[in-house]
């Protein structure tokens, strides 16, 4: 009798061998591979297993605030709702397009467009009021949602405009210092991470309340003090009243330092509401737009004769009864003078005067003082947009331009240039660097960068500016500056009168001027230069008519202010009060 397996065929035997040898195999490559991933490959997969809960995502900082010199804000950020579908998602968009163009105030068919686009989302608008934004929500729409944002906000408004500028929708820097310091502002990008669920959802977890607490942008603070600021727009503002001027402006500096005090422009803007106004008025025109100074550039060619020792206070000129042929051309002075003094000549602005003295000096030592007082370059000012001004090179010049170039004629400057060359005469001799960010702090208030006082050469010396500040004292006190004289401070200053081209004849025109004084205070111990700026006025031309009083209102408001008793002599508040001041020193050359 056989048993049972001896009845198993010999076939089925092996099959079954093969099957229990492969069983064996597969539990033996299973094993091989669990002990590569788990033991080899460990912290390979446990870098991905946090992957799939933990996203890492770049976050932008907010945008740094920038603040005057006293500390108060200029620029800051704000929360604000915007407004976003996504179309996918929406169930009816041309029913939810008429429901909500009533309250965004947008025409149906842009919304309908919006919310029928082939795209996951899109903005529908950004910064929408509170009041708004809660009604939408009320609404809860399908398929549409709200975010907060930041935004940028400028809660003096129209005040300091053309220096802070302004920024975009998404906070980057369009014009001022918002565009020149937009890398500080705008900080350094942040890696934040959170953790997510099963479903890739977010979560919240430590790691991500972190995120409150990230680095914001670099603060500014700016050498514009909003006091001053405000006085000079103010009184700005009442002289265009007053003399319907198209525009004007006013650039006040520090003549020791080149940190700018304030910086007035009219028309001026809104940041806050820029829809309202054209890039004309936002158009930093101080630093863009260059004009011809009239009688103010004198003051170029006085200081070239008195460094050159061409002429002393004293010389005697011949005034020619009021007249002189140029070129084929007569010269005028108002007044019918024979002869006068190189300081009469200079306080009361006498044309022939000032050209006989430029063609004494000759056009290549005319030109090189214009260069040395920085006209035709920048002044290399933190602002964008600046223009180098317009002057040709000697070779260039007519017959006729050695005598326009003396009156101020056939060169364009930029008001600060002029403001930067007066400064000039007021510290002692030294072109300085104008400046308007004096610091940069990161988020905990540290100094990352301070500015310094930068000369950038001497173009004459302190002798010759103390001999062209006496000069130019007795053009306010008996010249043409008169209406510049302060009350209680010694002021000294240059008027200036330019004829504006008419565009249709090529030709000056005969009643469109740009009236300007330039001047600073107090004589001994100068504290601010002021140019004051008034174009095409309906009603006066002289710069000693309108522009000079201007600059004894502004000064005489300003001055004490700056903690300067009359006589000059400054009040110091503090030991920091004095460490602005530059002590001039000698260049390495």
């Amino acid at each position: 009798m056989k048993t049972p397996s001896q009845d198993i065929h010999p076939v089925c035997k092996m099959r079954s061998g093969m099957v229990c040898l492969g069983l064996l195999l597969g539990f033996v490559i299973i094993g091989c591979r669990l002990f590569y991933l788990q033991v080899l490959q460990a912290e390979v997969g446990a870098h991905q297993a946090q992957q799939q809960h933990q996203k890492t995502v770049v976050v932008q900082p907010d945008r740094g605030v920038i603040v005057d010199r006293q500390g108060h804000p200029l620029a800051l950020n704000v929360e604000v709702a915007s407004l976003y579908v996504r179309p996918p998602s929406l169930q009816d968009p041309q029913r939810t397009a008429r429901s909500l163009a009533p309250i965004l105030q947008m025409p149906v068919t842009q919304l309908r467009d919006l919310f029928t686009r082939n795209q996951p989302f899109v903005w529908v608008k950004r910064n929408v009021p509170e009041t708004i934004a809660k009604k939408l929500e009320a609404m809860d729409i399908q398929g549409m949602g709200l975010t907060r944002e930041p935004h940028r906000f400028y809660p003096k408004g129209e005040l300091v405009s053309h220096i802070v500028g302004f920024a975009g929708i998404d906070s980057q820097g369009l014009e001022g210092v918002e565009l020149q310091y937009e890398s500080y502002l705008r900080g350094e990008k942040n890696l934040v991470k959170y953790q997510r669920d099963a479903l890739g959802r977010k979560i919240a977890s430590p790691q991500n309340q972190d995120s409150a607490n990230l680095p914001t942008g670099y603060h500014l603070t700016l050498t514009v003090d909003e006091i001053i600021q405000f006085i000079a727009e103010e009184e700005l503002a009442q002289a265009l009243k007053r003399t319907g001027a198209k525009s004007g402006s006013i650039v006040m500096m520090d003549p020791l330092t080149g940190a700018i005090l304030a910086w007035a422009l009219h028309p001026t803007f809104d940041p806050n509401r820029l829809g309202q106004f054209s890039a004309q008025d936002w158009r930093n025109r101080a630093v863009t737009d260059p004009y011809e100074p009239g009688s103010t550039l004198k003051i170029v060619v006085a200081a070239a004769a008195l460094e050159e020792q061409v002429m002393s206070p004293d010389t005697l000129i011949y005034g020619g009864e009021g007249q002189m042929a140029i070129a084929g051309t007569i010269v005028h002075d108002p007044a019918k003078t024979s002869w006068m003094t190189f300081s009469q000549a200079v306080a009361h602005s006498s044309n022939v005067g000032v050209i006989k003295v430029a063609i004494e000096l000759g056009q290549d030592r005319v030109f090189e003082y214009l260069k040395a007082f920085g006209f035709g370059e920048k002044t290399d000012i933190d602002l964008p947009g600046e223009s180098s001004g317009i002057l040709r090179e000697p070779h260039k010049w007519s017959g006729r331009s050695l005598s326009s170039i003396a009156m101020g004629q056939e060169i364009a400057v930029t008001p600060i240039q002029m403001v930067t060359a007066m400064s000039v005469v007021a510290n002692g001799g030294w072109l300085m660097t104008p400046y308007v960010v004096s610091s940069i702090l990161d988020s905990q208030g540290h100094a990352i960068l301070t500015k310094n006082p930068r000369p950038k050469r001497r173009p004459i010396s302190p002798e010759t500016a103390d001999a062209l500040t006496r000069i130019l004292e007795n053009a306010v006190e008996t010249g043409t500056g008169k209406r510049a004289k302060l009350a209680e401070y010694r002021a000294a200053g240059k008027t200036g009168t330019a004829q504006k081209i008419d565009r249709e004849s090529g030709s000056y025109s005969s009643s469109k001027v740009v009236a300007s004084f330039v001047g600073f205070a107090p004589v001994d111990q100068p504290r601010l230069t002021m140019l004051v700026v008034i174009d095409e006025p309906k009603i006066g031309n002289w710069g000693g008519e309108i522009a000079a009083p201007v600059f004894r209102k502004v000064a005489e408001r300003v001055l004490p202010h700056l903690g300067v008793l009359p006589g000059g002599s400054p009040i110091i508040r503090t030991a920091a009060a004095t460490s602005a001041i530059f002590i001039p020193q000698p260049l390495v050359q």
